[in-house]
Parts: structure tokens; sequence; C-alpha cells
């Protein structure tokens, strides 16, 4: 009863207070708190009228977005509102505008109050409902009670109320939480509560975040999991799988579900070298290594991780396999093991060539081994490179090999590759070969003629197997190449020498192509040298392209062309410099070496070019095995002219 009469005297006395501002507009400083003065000072600017009707808006926009927020304070709304059920205190929770989303209160008491604006929906605003415990928390942001006649409208005189704030962990407001009733049953202890409610709801909104980012996060990490092009397997510090990603389940042929759990050793073994990992404590990084897949043993490539926590403790290890075929893929474009030509790349207007670029075209279409033979310069590799872009395997790479720039006692290891510590100075991880980095493609042997005699018996057997054996090492290893080789040489005549075997020669002779030289080739001299006058006076950035004398097209024309179309590319990239921005290219412009030919040299030549049409007519009978016909087709003469030929050549 004593409280009572005390909390009555505190409402009369600042009711007092209350008519002196509104009357006189004086404030009473030592009866009035500083933040409900400068409260009602803007109320009387906003024009409110404190003997009015309390004017508010309920708001038309449903409250759906404060779910979570509801979410996450309902049980602190109940537990406040157990705190004072049965007395004339209902729990309101509002959103940071200060617009209701939640009332907990006794029927009576809604009831009660129903002329009082506590419905969900309408927002407690200064301008319209005047000074208030939820709009002075929000404008304040700290906790405030607003007690009695310290409500600017005189209609809520009999109510007082606590409010406090919260925030979320980036100290941005989430909410409002008060507690209004009757001033008669007001404690002085309700802010008090209110402000413990509303830690409470800190707390919970902070973990219902962190477990939103944690699982965020975890989506996130399986995400990138899943889409790694690499096989991932994670294990606990005792070696049992704890994760194993698609990539690797199909990789090694096994069920996720069946093996999540199981130890590594029951994969692969006690001597695995994972388990040696785990046990040493010891990362490394992209070691080759072969494992058991169903039955077979398979190349990966793998790197291993060990998990520690702070204290340095052992959590596990993270275990990532490429397929090693994938690596090869992407070693090949690193290096650019691949095709860049194809057929359209190839210009010529003479039956022989274009009798050569049919062949070609027919020999993209077998998996049968290619032998093109042709001088130097005369574009064997670019046949090579356009039969493998118009094959089945032009996915694959196309790799080449000098058989005449490697040296002898690394030809063994450039082709099959070696194993770590196979030879001093190799490297510590070993190295594939190029029949490794050629897996479902195309590899391709320039010169071969030039390749030693024990290496062609190496390759004989790699050839009749389709496997092979890295140096230093034990495990076969599968390979799936086309082969296509090149020689300037006559392999027949290096047989009957004994320099080249005879069963390698069948082996690679399946389909031969002659490519023929460019002095065979009529007037395509004329016409591969308009194009690359163009691409060189592309590559120099010049305005115009100059055009070639009548002298200079004589001299193209008359000139053996011994380095064939390397040579002619050469010499009119030389004319173009020599001609240092001329419009005509003149006779004066070609190299010195074409403008000293003489009559007597000219004979020389002839005499030199009879002995190499002579040797080339007996090759290419060679090989069309006497068909008359089909020599002549390939070497681009009529029958009757290649008869006239042979008779002047005693053949």
């Amino acid at each position: 009863m004593h409280d009572n009469i005390s909390l009555e005297k505190k409402a009369q006395r600042i009711g007092e207070s209350w008519n002196r501002f509104v009357v006189l507009g004086a404030i009473e400083s030592y009866v009035v708190q500083d933040n409900i003065a400068a409260s009602w000072k803007r109320c009387i600017s906003y024009g409110l009228n404190p003997y009015g009707a309390l004017q508010y808006r309920l708001q038309n926009e449903k409250i759906t977005g404060q779910k979570d927020l509801i979410k996450a304070s309902r049980p602190f709304l109940d537990n406040l509102y157990s705190l004072v059920k049965g007395s004339d205190f209902m729990v309101i929770l509002a959103d940071p505008k200060g617009t209701i989303v939640k009332v907990l209160g006794d029927p009576v008491i809604k009831q009660r109050m129903k002329s009082t604006p506590f419905q969900e929906g309408v927002k407690w605003c200064e301008i319209q409902l005047g000074t208030n415990c939820i709009d002075l928390a929000i404008r304040e942001g700290k906790p405030v009670e607003v007690f009695a006649t310290e409500h600017f409208m005189k209609d809520l005189h009999s109510l007082a109320g606590s409010a406090a704030p919260f925030y979320n962990a980036h100290g941005d407001m989430l909410g409002v939480l008060a507690m209004i009733g009757s001033f008669e049953d007001f404690h002085p202890h309700t802010r008090g509560m209110v402000v413990a409610s509303t830690k409470a709801i800190e707390n919970q909104l902070r973990y219902m975040e962190a477990n939103r980012s944690l699982k965020k996060a975890y989506k996130e990490a399986s995400t990138i999991i899943e889409e790694m092009s690499s096989g991932l397997i994670s294990v606990d510090a005792a070696g049992r799988m704890t994760t194993l990603n698609s990539v690797v389940c199909k990789l090694l042929g096994i069920n996720h579900e069946e093996w999540l759990g199981v130890s590594i050793e029951d994969l692969w073994g006690s001597d695995c070298i994972f388990l040696q990992a785990l046990q040493e404590e010891k990362d490394f990084y992209g070691k080759e290594i072969n494992l058991q897949v169903n039955g077979t043993v398979c190349r990966f490539s793998s790197t291993t991780r060990i998990i520690n926590d702070e204290m340095g403790n052992k959590l596990g290890m993270i275990i990532t396999l490429w397929e090693y075929k994938t690596i090869r893929h992407l070693a090949n474009k690193a290096l650019g093991a691949q095709a860049s030509f194809s057929f359209k790349d190839i210009y010529g207007s003479h039956t022989s060539i274009k009798w050569a670029v049919s062949t070609a075209q027919r020999a993209a279409r077998s998996q049968s081994t290619v032998l093109i033979l042709g001088e130097s310069g005369t574009g064997k590799e670019l046949f090579a490179q356009a039969i493998h872009n118009a094959s089945s395997r032009f996915k694959g790479p196309f790799v080449a090999i000098n058989c005449a720039g490697i040296p002898r006692e690394l030809v063994e290891s450039e082709m099959f590759g070696y194993e770590a510590g196979a030879f001093t100075g190799a490297k510590k991880e070993g190295r594939p070969g190029k029949f490794e980095l050629a897996q479902g493609g195309t590899i391709f042997f320039d010169e071969i003629g030039d390749m030693p005699l024990e290496m062609q018996a190496k390759l004989l057997r790699v050839l009749q197997g389709h496997n092979i054996t890295r140096l230093g090492g034990q495990v076969p290893v599968p390979v799936d190449a086309r082969v296509i080789a090149a020689t300037n040489r006559n392999l027949l005549s290096m047989v009957e020498e004994k320099t080249f075997r005879l069963d390698l020669f069948y082996r690679i002779n399946v389909i031969t192509l002659q490519v023929p030289p460019l002095r065979a080739r009529g007037t395509d001299a004329l016409l591969l040298a308009q194009l690359f006058l163009k691409k060189t006076c592309s590559q120099l950035e010049l305005d115009f392209v100059p055009t070639f004398s009548e002298k200079t097209k004589k001299r193209l024309l008359e000139y053996t062309w011994p380095g064939n179309v390397r040579e002619l590319q050469n010499i009119i990239e030389q004319s173009v410099f020599n001609s240092n921005g001329t419009e005509v290219i003149e006779e004066e412009h070609l190299p010195e070496k074409m403008l000293r030919l003489t009559h007597s040299k000219r004979s020389l030549e002839e005499m030199a070019l009879d002995s190499q049409e002579s040797r080339h007519i007996r090759v290419a009978l060679e090989m069309c095995r006497g068909n008359i016909s089909q020599c002549a087709r390939m070497l681009g003469i009529g029958r009757n002219t290649l008869y006239r030929k042979m008779r002047k050549y005693n053949i």
C-alpha cells in the first residue's frame, strides 16, 4: 500500500510539472529528467495536442520479415511474461522502427487497454503518440523508463513502461523489448528484467547467426570439394576416411557410403604410402604413385597435407589424387604439346601437293602408323599436325620428338621417362616420357632415320606391345598413342647399310606419304611467296603489301630451292627487310646467293637435280611396289613422262 501511495505521489508531482510545461512552456529540471524534457519539447514542435485523442496508423505491410526476430526472441518473451503474468503489464516486441511485432498479455489486460494502441503493426513513434518508452529507447540507443505523467499525451498518463534495445554482433539495432502497464503496478526492477532479457536475446541471435555462418561455410566447403577436378579424401588421426568426394569415388571405383569411416589401410593395405605419411606426419606434393583400382595398377599424382590443431597435435590428413592422364593433359597444354596446323594451312595448286593432301586426309581417317617422306623444309610436320587434327584423336596431345636433335644418351629417357633416382642428375620426383605425354593423342618422330640403332629395337617393342617401362621402373605403363614418323633419308638404303632395322621399317611404313619438294611444284613457289609476303608485312605492321617485279618472279621460279618451303619463307622475309619500305620488291632485294647464280653453276645444279630426281623416282617406285600409275600420281606427273624419265635415268 505504501508503494502505491509513493507511485501516486510521484505521478502527481511529475503531473504538476507536465501541467506547468503545457500551460507556460516551462520545465522544472529538478523534477523532469533531461531526456523526458527534450521529448516534450519535440512534441510541441510537432504540433501535438497533449489533450487530444491518440493518433496512430496500423501498418498495412505484413511483418513476415521479422520471423527470425520473433523466433529468436519468443522464449525470452515468454519467460519475461511469466514473471508479470496476472499483473497489469504486457510484454511487447518492436522492430528498429518502433513497429510492434509481438504482444504478450492477459486477455483481461488487453481488454482494459483496448483504447491504447497495443496492436501488432502499430508504430509507436513520438511524432504521433508523443513521449513513450519504445521510441525513446530507439532514439537514445539505451534502456529507458517513461513513468505515468512523463508521457506527453494525457491518454497515456495511466501507464508506465521500461524498454531496452538489442543489437547484433555488428552493432546494428535489431529491435526493442518493452514492458508496459499500469503505473500503479510499476516495480523498480522492471527495467533490469527488460535489460536482462535483451541480453539473452542478443546471445540467442548471435548463436543463430554463428550457426547460419557455420552451415554456410560447411555448404561452401562441400560445394568446393565436389566441384574440384581432383579426387579428395580426408582422414582422421587414426586413418579413417571422413570425407570422400565424388571424383575420388569415381577414380577408385568405390561407394561413398560403404567406405566412409573405414581406414585407408583396409583400402590399400598397411604399407600404403598415405598411412606412412600420416604416421610420420610428412607432407608430399605432386608425387607419382601406383594404386590398385579394381585389381588393376593405375598411376596417379598425389599430394598430402597433415592437419594439426593450434597446439600442434595431429588431427588428420588431406589427400588429393589426380588421374595421371589429367596431369599429362594439363602439362601438354602448358608446354604447347598441341597441333596448331590443319589441312587448310597447306597451300598449293600443283597436282603433286594436291595428291599428298588427299593421301594425308585418307590417312587421318585411319589409326595406322604413317611414314612421311620428303626433303628438309617441305613441311612434313605440318602434314603430321594436319593428320592429327583431322583424326579422331584431335582432342588429345600432339607430341613431337626430333630424333636428330636429342643427344644419344638422352633418347631413352626422353621417350620413356624415368623414375626417381634412376640415374645421376635425375629429378627426385621422376619424369614422364614423350609416350606418356602423348596418351590419347599422336606422337610424331621427326627425322626417325637419325634414331640410334639400339633405340630402334626399344621403339619396335613399344609399337608391338603398346606399353613402356620407365628407366629405373618396374611397372609397365600402357600407352595409347598413334605414331607418325618422318624422314628425309632413304630408309631402304639404310636398311641395306644395316643402319635402320627392317622390322621397324615395316612397322612404321603402313601408310606412306610423299611430300613433294618445292621445285617439283611448278608455280606454287610464287603462290607461297605471295602468302609469306602478306604474313611478313602483317607481322611488321606495314601499311601496304609490296608486289614482286617480273624479274623477281623469274628468279623465284628458276631457283632450285634446296631448303624448300622453309627457305622460301626465309628469303621472302629477307627481301621485305632489304626493300626498306618500297612498293616493289626488285631483283636486287633478293639474297645475294640467288643473285650470284651463273650459267655454269646452274648447269651443276641441273646435274644435281637430275641425281635427286633419279633418287626420288626410285624411292617412289619402291613405295608403290612398281605400280607405274600409282607412282605417277604420287609424283604429280603423267605415265608417259614417268616412262621417259625412267629411260633417261636407266631405271
